[in-house]
């Protein structure tokens, strides 16, 4: 019955994943109390990167605990029947665990965030030519840049297959 297959590496599939995804939440500890938010990324070179302001809780969480969980998922298809029941949809989903800490560097800052721009704006993925931009040293001060230095991926993939959902997982460390 159990239709489960695990590919102990899949780093390409998770990554792909990652990419892809527009929005992620980050999973933060304040001591006994978890705390999640949702945020735009960038997935790059094995790292997730995001911009919040410089004061508020997700910033005094990561100084006290820098230990994370980020997660992404996507569902697709239409929902489908589960033990004459709808409630099943295909998915993908990753979850990063790692160390999150504040980019002080600014050259590696401003390099992150026009990736990140790139990512969400068109004009930004544009030559400068063509009228496209480029994320400015005048702005760099405008937010903290966040970045996670993922130690460990692990992923799922749920498939409908036959009525039966079929799972593949993944793993990875780094």
């Amino acid at each position: 019955m159990n239709n489960d297959e695990l590919i102990e590496d899949g780093l390409e599939e998770m990554e792909n994943i990652l990419k892809k995804a527009e929005v992620g939440r980050i999973a933060l500890s304040n001591g006994a109390m978890p705390y999640i938010v949702p945020v735009n990324f960038l997935y790059h070179e094995g790292k997730i990167v995001f911009h919040c302001a410089w004061e508020g809780k997700k910033s005094d969480i990561m100084k006290k605990n820098p230990n994370c969980c980020f997660e992404v998922d996507e569902f697709m298809g239409e929902v489908s029947y589960h033990r004459e029941t709808q409630c099943r949809l295909d998915y993908d989903s990753v979850l990063a665990f790692g160390r999150a800490h504040i980019e002080d560097d600014q050259e590696k800052k401003i390099r992150l965030l026009q990736l990140f721009a790139e990512k969400y704006s068109e004009l930004y993925r544009r030559p400068l030519f063509e009228g496209g931009k480029r994320f400015g040293k005048d702005r760099v001060s405008e937010c903290c840049c966040v970045v996670i230095d993922v130690e460990e991926l692990t992923g799922r993939r749920g498939r409908t297959v036959e009525d039966r959902l079929k799972k593949t997982m993944w793993h990875h460390r780094f």
